[in-house]
């Protein structure tokens, strides 16, 4: 199978053990920086400005893939032009809890949506072709493993990961109770900013790893603890982890009753302790991604099978998700006014724009944009996303008059606003409560059917 992927997998695992995948890798030369190392592309490539004919033509002498492997799009741009691939597109999703609404647009790119199982309900509702169900995580093999020079197994239990209470915010809470295992006499660590081979030692000398996920998905940290000699504690509602480990056998879980009285039995039985995690150590090996990147050939021999579209939807949805990736301003712009020039009295288009302007110029765009959303509002009166944009601006102006007058016309289009209505982004962007709680409320409206839930998170 041979495969374009716009990640370097070998970070994950040596390309040597990709048995059965030749794999080409493009990007920017810059990118990819990942735990602190950098892993050259094969095609030096920039996505946010290239379109796939030209990726195509950049390729190695005598390569054509059988599928294109597209990760992260809310993190990583698309090639232009990528509906026009004419083999199989498969696009990997992860965060879709924090960027939805950048995601939501892209259903026109790919064959097949590969996401967790959470995930495939929600993105079936939201048109996408073919949604199906992937663990795309795995160890990362040049750091997690058990680090000799780490020294003794001296924490009782550890934990390392992002701490942000705004996007951790399910698990802020459990992250208080695993520290708070220190007033037990249990020698706890938390931290967070540890990459690399330093993470990997970190893990190395614990002999409980922590995990939580997000989404009932099996995440990194659950390949990443066995992998590093650690016991996994992983939550008992996850709906992906006895794929992949026997509780009990190769990984403990916990529910919310009885965690701590699981540490301490743990604990006070270090050789069940030592046995189960040298028994996820060992099975963790089996689920390295050069074995699971072979479950993908299947889709290597489908007809590409992309919903039809037209050439606003494709430009509106890939400029959308740009929105948050690392492509610079001036072209996410240039992107929005091709979307313009598409459909020019489309309030989608107008808004995006105002959206790209602020991307681009930052405060100097705001006038600019300011302009351009009530130039959407205009074309359709009950377009809501271009009011919400206005409103936020005018809080930032600290014009009571003008706030008001703002949030009334807002309020005014929510109230009665339909699925199409709300049908754009919306600032802030980034990932702050406000851009989170509505990425929460659109993924609560998608699953109910109805927009009521997103519709209330954008009058907030």
């Amino acid at each position: 199978m041979r495969v374009l992927c716009n990640l370097p997998l070998e970070c994950f695992d040596e390309r040597e053990a990709l048995r059965d995948v030749e794999l080409v890798t493009f990007g920017p030369p810059e990118r990819m920086d990942v735990d602190g190392v950098h892993y050259a592309f094969d095609v030096a490539f920039d996505p946010s400005r290239g379109s796939w004919h030209e990726l195509e033509r950049a390729l190695p002498p005598g390569f054509t893939p059988d599928l294109v492997l597209l990760y992260w799009p809310d993190q990583e741009p698309l090639p232009a032009g990528i509906d026009q691939c004419p083999v199989p597109v498969v696009g990997v999703v992860s965060d879709y809890n924090l960027t939805l609404p950048y995601l939501v647009g892209l259903w026109p790119f790919f064959d097949v949506l590969l996401c967790d199982q959470n995930g495939v309900d929600l993105f079936q509702k939201l048109s996408f072709a073919d949604v199906r169900y992937w663990c795309q995580y795995a160890h990362k093999r040049p750091f997690h493993k058990i680090w000799s020079d780490a020294g003794p197994r001296d924490l009782d239990l550890g934990f390392a990961g992002n701490l942000n209470p705004t996007v951790q915010r399910e698990r802020a809470p459990w992250i208080e109770r695993v520290r708070r295992l220190a007033d037990r006499g249990v020698g706890v660590e938390v931290t967070s900013q540890v990459r690399g081979a330093s993470y990997g030692r970190f893990l190395s000398r614990c002999k409980l790893g922590f995990n939580r996920s997000i989404r009932g998905e099996m995440n990194l940290r659950g390949f990443e603890v066995p992998a590093c000699g650690a016991l996994l504690l992983m939550e008992r509602d996850n709906r992906e982890v006895r794929d992949f480990f026997v509780p009990g056998e190769e990984c403990v879980l916990y529910g919310d009753d009885d965690f701590e009285a699981i540490v301490d039995e743990l604990l006070g039985d270090p050789e069940r302790t030592m046995r189960i995690a040298a028994a996820g150590h060992r099975r963790v090996q089996e689920h390295r991604l050069g074995n699971r990147l072979r479950q993908l050939a299947p889709l290597a021999g489908l007809r590409p099978q992309r919903p039809a579209s037209t050439a606003a939807d494709r430009v509106l949805g890939r400029t959308t998700a740009m929105l948050t990736t690392w492509a610079d301003g001036d072209v996410i712009a240039a992107a929005a006014l091709a979307a313009y020039d598409l459909a020019p009295d489309d309030p989608r288009t107008l808004n995006l724009l105002g959206m790209a302007t602020l991307r681009w110029r930052g405060a100097e765009g705001g006038e600019a944009a300011w302009r351009l959303w009530q130039r959407a509002m205009q074309c359709a009166p009950g377009y809501a996303p271009a009011a919400v944009n206005l409103a936020s601006i005018a809080a930032a102006t600290g014009d009571a008059t003008l706030l008001r007058a703002v949030q009334n016309e807002r309020d005014r289009r929510l109230a009665s606003a339909t699925w199409s209505d709300i049908d754009g982004p919306t600032l802030p962007l980034g990932f702050d409560a406000c851009a989170i709680d509505r990425s929460l409320a659109l993924q609560s409206a998608v699953r109910d059917g109805v927009p009521d839930a997103f519709v209330r998170s954008l009058g907030g």
